[in-house]
């Protein structure tokens, strides 16, 4: 599959799940579109977009990237990319070796003003995911998630609140 070409364009919704159907059928072009997400071309984003297309057809295709995805969320730059993958890394349980680098870089996205807000919200998720494998996190994430829904957006505060309401159960 070639995914330069594919990707060359931005395929909308129905082409991108066509594809992602596709690489569902023929998994062995999974490696070739984490290499190509992972690139450093200014189309990489799009592959992340694609993975998350294919892990809507068939979530076990992605799941051996998570632990690679958590690896690369502390150095990213991108954006896209940041937001595709921490939305693949919040649809899982977290590994139970996840990194603390990880998940401080969790929580800088959360607390930065400067952090689009599905970045945000995929990474309030995220640390309410681990929360559950650290009950002694609660309490404080409880802390910086009030804290940052002063300024939180109408689509994060819902998120926010709905979190919320699940660590003080």
């Amino acid at each position: 599959m070639d995914f330069e070409a594919i990707l060359s364009t931005f395929p909308g919704k129905e082409a991108a799940v066509l594809i992602a159907k596709e690489i569902a059928r023929e998994p062995k072009h999974m490696p070739k579109l984490w290499e190509f997400a992972t690139g450093e071309h200014e189309r990489a984003w799009r592959a992340t977009w694609l993975m998350d297309k294919v892990y809507d057809e068939e979530p076990e295709l992605i799941r051996p990237y998570i632990s690679k995805m958590i690896e690369l969320i502390p150095s990213l730059k991108c954006e896209s990319k940041q937001r595709q993958l921490l939305k693949l890394i919040s649809c899982d349980s977290l590994p139970k070796n996840v990194s603390g680098k990880f998940i401080n870089c969790c929580f800088d996205y959360l607390i930065s003003s400067s952090t689009a807000v599905a970045v945000k919200v995929h990474a309030m998720q995220i640390l309410f995911n681990f929360a559950k494998q650290e009950p002694d996190l609660k309490n404080e994430l409880a802390l910086v998630i009030e804290e940052c829904m002063i300024d939180g957006t109408t689509g994060f505060n819902a998120r926010a609140r709905k979190l919320l309401k699940k660590l003080q159960a």
